[in-house]
């Protein structure tokens, strides 16, 4: 592995570790919200809220992941049938369609913010921008991940560093 790899890997260990962490504080939050609310009739209109942001956060943030990883949806019953070098260029065609849909995405989400992030939230008492500010900054990460699988789609490198190593897979090192 080079070390441009390596720094590549790290990088992405790091995308996901906060994506992971995000997922980790909406668990433990709805649980402590939920248990607060029905064994001791306390509720945290903050608290309720800082969890669906996060929720929101984590949805946008793992755009990029799951391009990464391939984990988008896919029927891939006729697609199995195509020749491989067909299948690149296939490939290569639906995440330009993803890049183009993707920037429209941050295109609007941009002027909603501007035209909606100044009203105040009800439960953290803090303007809309920083609530809806994590719209552009998951969607522009994700941009910057297709990016990424176009370059290695055209110059047709694997990107098989970035997965995670099972300890199996160690062992057989």
């Amino acid at each position: 592995m080079t070390s441009l790899q390596k720094k590549g890997k790290m990088i992405y260990q790091c995308y996901v570790a906060l994506g992971i962490g995000a997922m980790a504080f909406v668990s433990a939050g709805v649980i402590f919200a939920v248990i607060m609310r029905y064994f001791f009739n306390i509720s945290f209109t903050f608290l309720e809220e800082l969890i669906t942001l996060v929720f929101t956060f984590t949805t946008f943030w793992g755009i990029g992941i799951c391009v990464l990883e391939n984990e988008h949806v896919l029927i891939d019953f006729f697609f199995a049938k195509i020749p491989a070098h067909i299948q690149r260029w296939i490939n290569l065609v639906n995440y330009i369609i993803v890049l183009i849909s993707l920037a429209i995405l941050q295109y609007y989400a941009i002027g909603w913010i501007k035209v909606a992030g100044k009203t105040i939230s009800n439960g953290m008492r803090i303007k809309y921008v920083y609530i809806y500010g994590i719209m552009p900054i998951g969607v522009g990460v994700s941009l910057i991940c297709v990016l990424i699988k176009i370059y290695s789609l055209i110059k047709n490198v694997d990107l098989e560093f970035l997965k995670p190593v099972y300890e199996e897979e160690e062992e057989g090192l």
